[in-house]
């Protein structure tokens, strides 16, 4: 980390594909995992992050989690 943090504006938009790749790291264990894919649970109203484990985590999960952007890695 570069120990800066950059405020984002209310309301973003963007594609669902750019979280692909993107790095996400786990506030309590500093654990760090790459994000494969991105479902929709239309039932549930529920965004779904498939890891590169397969491990599939609500988007609300991830609240404090922090996320780096790969660049399309």
């Amino acid at each position: 980390m570069w120990g800066y943090n950059m405020k984002l504006c209310t309301n973003q938009e963007f594609p669902l594909s750019i979280l692909k790749g993107a790095l996400i790291t786990s506030p309590v264990s500093g654990e760090g995992r790459y994000i494969k894919d991105i479902c929709v649970d239309i039932e549930d109203h529920e965004i779904i992050i498939v890891d590169d484990d397969g491990n599939g985590l609500s988007w609300d999960s991830l609240k404090d989690w922090s996320i780096q952007f790969q660049g399309g890695r």
